[in-house]
């Protein structure tokens, strides 16, 4: 496995990116990493216009597959995240990629399913964390600075932080390089009631939205994941899911087993979540369905669409220590 010594490469397997905003983080980062030492490389499929066909698809296959063979590259990181790269994945050979060496492929939202894919069928350790653009702030906050540190291979207790955003200066007009707009207080807690636990285990997860489409078809190693682990940390995040979509896809991964090997949950945070009548339902519907489970659920955890975001592995083995309001969790490779 590859950490970052001197070359990034960065595609866009989801959307491109389009908008003002993106745009000038995107080359505010390149700066960033520039002024650190390292080479940064923007694939083709950053800026294109999506058409969301199988002539896009065909490309953006093939420019991951190459940056994956491409021994000059260190690490892979997406551009944006988006909803459509589930119709990427029919143009990905897996098979091939199992030739390729191990390499850094980090990215959320949208990537999830890649990252998915990877750890479960390849057995690679992905990343879930922010894009590319994120390092385009010029104020870094200590989880975009963590997630640097793990890129390079110094693998680093994470901690949970004080603070959350929820009025992101990312389309404000000037504000567009400002950095998270940490504006809220924390509020973290086990669903079951418990002041404090632990949860061990080999983490797997993403956004539900997305993951969801793969439960029970050809591209589902989950069933071949659990056998490989005896405990599990589940992380997931509803973006944008109503209730009745999030009952149905939880109700879907129950009954195809997902859940196994269990050991823990941690909750993120998803933009619908920040309504606090919605957060509330959630809440009383996770304990519904995942309580049956007997272990701790954590709510609030610091991962998602509303910032700030710590660095999960996919496929790492985790111990998470959680105490009245707070945690701190190592991830080991």
């Amino acid at each position: 496995m590859r950490f970052l010594k001197d070359k990034v490469f960065v595609t866009a397997p989801s959307d491109a990116i389009n908008s003002e905003g993106d745009c000038l983080r995107l080359e505010n980062a390149v700066k960033n990493f520039k002024k650190l030492g390292y080479n940064v490389e923007i694939g083709q499929t950053v800026k294109i216009k999506n058409k969301y066909d199988s002539e896009e698809y065909k490309l953006k296959s093939i420019e991951l597959e190459n940056a994956l063979k491409d021994p000059s590259v260190d690490i892979i990181i997406s551009a944006n995240g988006g909803d459509k790269i589930i119709e990427l994945v029919p143009f990905l050979n897996f098979e091939d990629m199992k030739k390729s060496e191990e390499k850094i492929v980090q990215g959320f939202s949208d990537n999830a399913v890649l990252l998915f894919l990877f750890t479960t069928i390849l057995n690679w350790k992905t990343y879930y964390a922010p894009c590319f653009p994120t390092f385009g702030f010029n104020n870094w906050d200590e989880t975009i600075k963590n997630n640097l540190e793990m890129l390079r291979g110094n693998i680093i207790e994470q901690k949970s932080s004080t603070l959350y955003e929820t009025k992101s200066f990312k389309k404000v007009k000037g504000k567009e390089l400002q950095g998270y707009n940490l504006d809220t207080p924390n509020n973290i807690f086990e669903l079951n009631g418990l002041s404090t636990c632990t949860l061990e285990g080999t983490m797997i997860g993403g956004c539900l939205d997305v993951i969801r489409n793969l439960v029970g078809t050809k591209y589902d190693y989950v069933k071949q994941f659990n056998e490989k682990n005896e405990k599990v940390i589940w992380y997931i995040e509803n973006c944008s899911m109503n209730l009745q979509e999030l009952e149905e896809c939880l109700e879907k991964m129950i009954e195809n087993n997902w859940f196994y090997r269990v050991n823990g949950f941690m909750i993120g945070r998803g933009k619908i979540t920040l309504n606090e009548e919605f957060f509330k339902e959630q809440n009383k519907m996770l304990l519904d369905l995942l309580g049956k489970y007997k272990v701790p659920i954590l709510v609030n955890c610091d991962f998602g669409h509303v910032r700030p975001f710590i660095t999960l592995i996919n496929g790492a083995v985790a111990k998470l220590e959680y105490n009245n309001g707070k945690y701190k969790i190592f991830q080991s490779l």
